[in-house]
């Protein structure tokens, strides 16, 4: 059978290094990046490496014996074709509904770490790499097969290759086989076999719930109607409440149609940086429709998924779409290296937060509101019809100003690391064009 593959364009493959653990690592342009940039590709090549090495050094003695052994040939399933395709493996787990597994497993391997969820996770994970290596066709003819746990349950399966949700909420379903380029479900002495490459349409009375919760937006990033990060519902604004899915009472194609309008102004007038968000941003998640305000959100845990709401101003979605994918950018960058020494305390007055924050989260905030800002610019400068409300041109001296106050703050206060040396010197540069240009243009 000929395994589903959904391609993905060939400029935005991931820059994969001799080493995951290579550092220092330059970072000259993770902000905003240079024409020809391969700052983030680079950036991309090491973290996934990582979450793959991560994903295969769970230590046994902490899984339970239940789990053991579907950890044990999934391991020895990826670290082969990590051997013979290490492009491909990465692939794998580049998933964000994988990696986000990894990352929060990896937060639970300390003395103090929650067991139970830890296996939970792990063997989600584990079925979710198999699916994904279901897809491409990278596992055995014979099968893997995955029961139900001690407690009679299976993990819902979500594949972005192939663009479906697998759920089992009737008990009688016992085992699924993951296949090359198909599913093989079972229950009773029945067999349901679900191919990827074809459509499949589930008969009312089957023991499983198949949907397709995942649209595209452009190639390779998907408005998704499900998520499996164990985090959604943490929240560190003041002014929100977790991150439940939910589409606000408009269709999927509307946010679809706006967010892939957001990304073609991208594309349009930084088309470097419409790449770079097209190589991070794997899954958009619904949070809810707002006429007033915008609260999107993202995890350092999470690179690939961001949450936003829906909003009738095209600019307000243009800013959310570039503001997250920043913070996945240099999240990535984050989970390699802490940039800044001196990240976590004291805290400080941060310019765009009502609260304190730590000097890692105003990095976190100048870093996206700085591309934000070439953005308007870029617009303004090209004579862009909805630069021609006076709105527009306020809001770049708004943007400016933010971006003015954060940086003065951590030019002032932070202490790079050897990886983090780029990343200030970028600020310090930018700081310059930006105040030369709001002499410029605002001579008040």
């Amino acid at each position: 059978m000929v395994p589903f593959r959904h391609p993905v364009p060939p400029r935005l493959e991931v820059i994969l290094a001799d080493s995951p653990n290579a550092a220092p690592f330059s970072l000259p342009d993770l902000s905003v990046p240079n024409p020809e940039s391969r700052t983030m590709r680079r950036v991309l090549g090491l973290y996934f490496q990582r979450v793959l090495q991560q994903f295969l050094r769970v230590p046994l003695g902490l899984v339970e014996p239940s789990t053991r052994g579907l950890y044990q040939e999934t391991r020895a399933l990826l670290e082969a074709l990590a051997r013979r395709d290490l492009r491909r493996a990465v692939t794998i787990v580049r998933a964000p509904t994988v990696s986000t597994l990894v990352q929060v497993i990896q937060g639970e391997l300390g003395i103090d770490g929650d067991r139970a969820a830890l296996d939970r996770w792990l063997r989600e994970a584990c079925a979710l790499v198999l699916l994904e290596m279901a897809v491409l066709g990278d596992l055995p003819e014979r099968g893997v097969a995955l029961g139900r746990d001690p407690a009679g349950a299976l993990p819902v399966l979500r594949s972005l290759a192939a663009r479906l949700q697998l759920a089992f909420p009737d008990p009688a379903l016992e085992v699924v086989l993951f296949r090359p380029g198909q599913l093989e479900l079972r229950a009773g002495g029945r067999v349901w076999v679900v191919p990827f490459e074809s459509d499949f349409e589930a008969a009312q009375s089957a023991p499983f719930q198949l949907t397709r919760p995942y649209h595209e937006i452009v190639p390779g990033v998907f408005f998704a109607e499900t998520d499996n990060n164990p985090l959604s519902e943490f929240e560190a604004h003041p002014d929100k409440h977790g991150n439940r899915i939910d589409l606000g009472g408009h269709p999927a194609a509307q946010w679809v149609q706006s967010l892939r309008a957001a990304l073609a102004l991208v594309d349009a007038h930084l088309p470097v940086l419409g790449e770079e968000l097209r190589s991070v941003i794997r899954l958009c998640v619904p949070v809810g429709h707002d006429l007033q305000q915008h609260l999107s959100a993202s995890y350092e845990e999470a690179v690939g998924t961001i949450y936003l709401t829906l909003h009738p101003n095209p600019m307000t979605m243009v800013e959310a779409l570039v503001h997250e994918g920043s913070h996945n950018k240099i999240n990535a960058a984050f989970r390699l290296d802490p940039l800044i020494s001196n990240g976590l305390l004291p805290l400080y007055p941060s310019p765009v937060r009502p609260d304190p924050r730590p000097l890692h989260g105003v990095v976190l905030a100048v870093h996206a509101f700085l591309p934000i800002a070439r953005l308007y610019a870029e617009m303004l400068q090209h004579g862009h019809d909805l630069a021609k409300s006076p709105y527009f041109r306020e809001r770049l001296r708004q943007i400016i100003q933010v971006n003015r106050e954060g940086l003065a703050t951590v030019l002032e206060h932070a202490q790079p690391t050897p990886a983090g040396q780029g990343l200030l010197a970028e600020f310090r540069a930018l700081d310059a064009f930006w105040r030369g240009y709001e002499a410029e243009n605002w001579k008040d």
